[in-house]
């Protein structure tokens, strides 16, 4: 999903400024052909591999193991967009949801876990009658996860 959604943005961009200085509209650039992305070895963050399998995306350390996971539902209005992230044993540690949809922000919301994932602290803004625990939004980890 997310690279379908960064796909749309980049033939935007691409489309909108191809047509600057060449006296086509808009309409007039149906026809238009976008060059294909790179290829290459996936992607690295600060040291980390990046793997997206279907709408999920993993960070991945040097040993494997999932450090963040991200996930996301764009519907036209309506917007989810939740990332987990882990410690070097494995454990969760943290928590981000941000949920928006047709009448503004429902929740913007961060959790702390301890060892036993247990939840801590959470900050951050929640819509009135917005109570779903933020464990409801949690993914699991699958097993071997490989770039």
């Amino acid at each position: 999903m997310l690279k379908r959604l960064r796909a749309v943005v980049a033939c935007a961009v691409l489309g909108v400024a191809g047509l600057a200085g060449t006296g086509l509209s808009g309409a007039g650039a149906v026809g238009m052909i976008l060059p294909a992305p790179p290829a290459g070895p996936p992607a690295q963050v600060g040291g980390l591999r990046v793997c997206e399998w279907g709408d999920t995306t993993y960070l991945l350390d040097r040993s494997g193991r999932v450090r963040s996971l991200t996930y996301a539902r764009l519907v036209p209005d309506n917007r989810l967009w939740v990332r987990q992230s882990y410690d070097r044993a494995g454990r969760l540690t943290g928590l981000s949801v941000n949920w928006s949809g047709f009448a503004g922000r429902l929740l913007d919301v961060r959790g702390s876990f301890d060892a036993r994932g247990r939840l801590v602290k959470e900050t951050g803004f929640r819509a009135r009658g917005v109570t779903t625990p933020l464990r409801s939004y949690l993914r699991a980890v699958p097993k071997g996860v490989t770039c």
